[in-house]
C-alpha cells in the first residue's frame, strides 16, 4: 500500500465561510465556499471551472471578527494551482486549490510596523 506524505509547509484548517473570488482585473464576483485555508492558501469549492495559473482575488463574503479565518476578509491575489472536479455531483462542482501570492503573515507583519 502506497502512504501519501503531506507536502503543504501550514497546516490547514477547516472552514465552511462563504467566499467570493473574482479573475484578476476584472469587477465579476463568483460565490464559493471555503473548504479549508492555511498561511499559503486555501481550497475551495466552486461552480466554475478555473485554468490552472489563473490570477484570481479572494475574499470572505461574511465577515465575523475573531473567528478563525477571519483575516481572509482583507482579500488576497492568489495564483490557481490545480482545479478538480468533483465526481457524480450534478449540477458539477469544482475544489480550486490557490496558492497566496505573499502569506498572510507577512502581510499582516508589514501592516503592523
Amino acid at each position: 500500500m502506497k502512504v501519501h506524505h503531506e507536502k503543504r509547509k501550514s497546516e490547514r484548517h477547516d472552514h465552511g465561510a462563504s467566499i467570493v473570488y473574482a479573475f484578476h482585473n476584472s469587477d465579476k464576483f463568483y460565490n464559493a465556499r471555503m473548504c479549508n485555508f492555511s498561511n499559503g492558501g486555501l481550497c475551495f469549492e466552486s461552480s466554475v471551472a478555473i485554468e490552472p495559473g489563473s490570477d484570481i482575488y479572494v475574499m470572505m463574503e461574511e465577515f465575523v471578527p475573531d473567528t478563525i479565518g477571519s483575516e481572509i476578509y482583507d482579500g488576497y491575489l492568489a495564483e490557481v494551482r490545480w482545479c478538480q472536479e468533483l465526481p457524480e455531483v450534478d449540477p458539477a462542482l469544482y475544489h480550486v486549490g490557490v496558492k497566496y501570492y505573499r502569506t498572510m503573515i507577512a502581510q499582516h507583519l508589514e501592516a503592523d510596523d
